[in-house]
């Protein structure tokens, strides 16, 4: 592998670290969310000004990547600052999930149920960023880890759309839920569908890569 390359992937490879973790502390701000939001309510402000940090670390490792190699025309090496670009993207979907949950009040029966949803999805949503930051890992010299973590990615993200289905159905057929906070649901619901599909849409591009 020649030198730039070597780089460019380091750079990817604490790019993914920091995705990691912004989706492990939105699984985190969701439990506590989840448990007692006004009793949270500090711990939970602080949580959230930890994800923007990491954003912002995030796209000084973008901005560094694109300045340091976009404008030297590296032959062959372009789809590496696409696959930068749309990682940088993912961070914004863990923030807006976080910002819209205190909106969202959900009291008797349905309260358990729609949190039981909930964990299901996040919690596929944190396998898929944990298996994406194992394939940009194995980039260097492992193509096969590639290759089978991608089509895992695919794998998960089929079980997220059956997820999403059905969390959204259940919404829709809930008569007991008032309609803003039944949007709000939906609306937050669609923010983590997004954000698999984005990880989905990276497994493919990951892919083209192990063919240069």
């Amino acid at each position: 592998m020649n030198k730039i390359k070597e780089e460019i992937i380091s750079m990817l490879i604490e790019h993914s670290r920091i995705i990691y973790s912004v989706l492990s502390d939105m699984g985190v701000f969701y439990n506590r969310w989840a448990e007692n939001y006004e009793k949270h309510k500090t711990s939970l402000e602080k949580k959230k000004s930890k994800m923007q940090l990491s954003e912002e670390d995030a796209d000084s490792i973008k901005i560094q990547l694109i300045q340091n190699y976009s404008e030297a025309e590296i032959a062959g090496l372009g789809d590496y600052i696409a696959l930068i670009l749309k990682m940088d993207n993912l961070i914004n979907y863990p923030l807006e999930f976080v910002d819209m949950l205190p909106m969202i009040k959900v009291d008797g029966k349905n309260n358990e149920e729609i949190k039981k949803r909930y964990e299901k999805l996040i919690n596929k949503t944190i396998e898929m960023a944990n298996v994406l930051k194992s394939t940009i890992k194995s980039l260097r010299d492992k193509p096969d880890v590639v290759f089978n973590n991608t089509t895992n990615i695919h794998e998960i993200e089929n079980e997220v759309d059956t997820i999403y289905r059905q969390f959204l159905e259940y919404l829709y057929s809930n008569e007991n839920l008032n309609i803003r906070v039944l949007l709000r649901l939906r609306d937050s619901i669609v923010l983590l569908e997004q954000l698999c599909d984005r990880i989905h849409d990276i497994a493919d591009l990951i892919r083209v890569l192990l063919y240069q």
